[in-house]
């Protein structure tokens, strides 16, 4: 663990800020009362970033396509001594594919209209994809920025913790957000910065007492267990739900 003289590749090194004011509120985000008073208050808006999750998907859509294609025409003509179902099962099969990537895309949706990092008259908060408030502190409150590697996503396990005085620490995954206005963001705050390195979940927690990282990476082999249950018995739904329309 080392004091970080700036941020590195995952939080820029704080600058001072400019006379231009970039990250000040837009004329359209003014406040109606209170004409300019608060003009020259740093105003910084962080968008979730859906390029780790279209980028996968585009990347594998023929494949998709191909097996989605594959799946209904078994379930149409049958494989082998199992008799096929005919149209009801090629629907059936093309619907099979088609759900998960539903899903995907409903929870991709309520991230990018619900998640957000703001800073507005002094205080930050940070909403998560169901619009629950994970932190919410003045700017005066807030300690420190602290840079690790998690035990997850292999050269992707970047993250930042934000601490503060009376606030649980959250953990920040800087691939989920915009990079542009992340790195406005921390010029902004110009926090004092520390490096951890490589950080297991057990000592995470110890250092940062009240932190909540996922569990499916916390969790990974009792999550992979439950992965494989729930996809054994989709799979099984989908292939006997024809005969039984």
């Amino acid at each position: 663990m080392s004091e970080a003289t700036g941020y590195g590749s995952i939080v820029p090194r704080a600058v001072e800020r400019q006379d231009t004011r970039m990250t000040t509120r837009p004329p359209d985000e003014a406040p109606l009362s209170g004409a300019q008073d608060d003009g020259d208050a740093p105003w910084v808006s962080v968008r979730p970033d859906s390029r780790t999750v279209k980028g996968p998907l585009i990347a594998a859509a023929p494949l998709i396509v191909i097996g989605a294609l594959r799946m209904a025409l078994m379930m149409d003509r049958g494989r082998g001594t199992s008799e096929g179902s005919g149209t009801t099962g090629f629907v059936v099969g093309l619907l099979a594919v088609a759900f998960p990537l539903v899903l995907v895309g409903v929870l991709t949706g309520l991230r990018w209209a619900n998640a957000g990092i703001l800073l507005e008259d002094g205080v930050l908060t940070v909403r998560d994809r169901w619009n629950r408030k994970v932190l919410h502190a003045p700017v005066h409150e807030l300690t420190g920025v602290h840079t690790l590697r998690a035990p997850v996503d292999g050269p992707h396990g970047g993250r930042v913790v934000l601490t503060s005085r009376t606030r649980r620490p959250v953990l920040v995954d800087p691939r989920q957000w915009n990079p542009e206005a992340l790195a406005r963001l921390w010029r902004e705050l110009a926090l004092p910065a520390e490096d951890h390195g490589f950080v297991t979940w057990p000592v995470l927690r110890q250092r940062f007492p009240g932190i909540r990282p996922p569990w499916r990476h916390v969790h990974v082999a009792q999550f992979g267990l439950l992965a494989a249950v729930v996809t054994i018995a989709y799979i099984a739904l989908v292939v006997n739900l024809p005969f039984f329309l």
